[in-house]
């Protein structure tokens, strides 16, 4: 499932428990591509959060993206994503200062699901130059999770402006799991 954040009240902050790890040195090692007026602020897998809403966005697979209220900070700093129920992953990015509004398209490919099949996903948003946006894929349903190479990237004015590939491995290649995003287990 596609998932967009809506702009931030007051800049808010995720607390209690929102921590960030680097994955086997994964920061980089997927291709990324940023061009002006980009600015790229990080990439990995984003813990569930719960939807404040739903917009819709016809040239999805599913034919809306989930919204979620405040602001996203990646979890794990990292490209190599197990493909696992309720794992989000994608990018924050933000547009250089004094750019203002403007609409942009977020497209993501990915290898083929659904019925009939899609590879490329995309939607309208608004990105700004005073606070990040997000774009995130969630695997919500087994039929989602498509192991190999997606790339999410942010479209201006039909030019390619933000690109960063993921690779999506099976749940037993990853060290980071779903259960992470719970905490630890109590012991007695």
């Amino acid at each position: 499932m596609l998932i967009g954040a809506t702009r931030p009240v007051g800049r808010l902050a995720l607390t209690g428990g929102a921590f960030a790890l680097l994955a086997h040195g994964a920061w980089a090692e997927n291709a990324r591509v940023v061009k002006d007026p980009m600015i790229f602020v990080e990439a990995g897998i984003f813990c569930p959060r719960e939807a404040s809403g739903r917009e819709e966005a016809p040239g999805t697979e599913r034919g809306y993206i989930d919204l979620i209220d405040g602001e996203l900070t990646a979890n794990f700093h990292t490209t190599i994503i197990p493909g696992e129920l309720g794992i989000g992953f994608g990018v924050r990015f933000q547009l250089q200062e004094g750019m203002g509004a403007r609409t942009a398209y977020i497209v993501t490919e990915h290898p083929p699901f659904g019925s009939p099949p899609v590879t490329v996903e995309r939607y309208a948003t608004t990105v700004y130059d005073d606070s990040a946006n997000a774009s995130l894929f969630t695997f919500d349903f087994p039929y989602e999770v498509a192991i190999g190479t997606w790339t999410i990237g942010v479209e201006i004015d039909g030019e390619m402006v933000l690109s960063q590939e993921f690779t999506i491995v099976p749940p037993e290649d990853s060290f980071i799991s779903a259960d992470m995003c719970r905490g630890p287990a109590l012991m007695s």
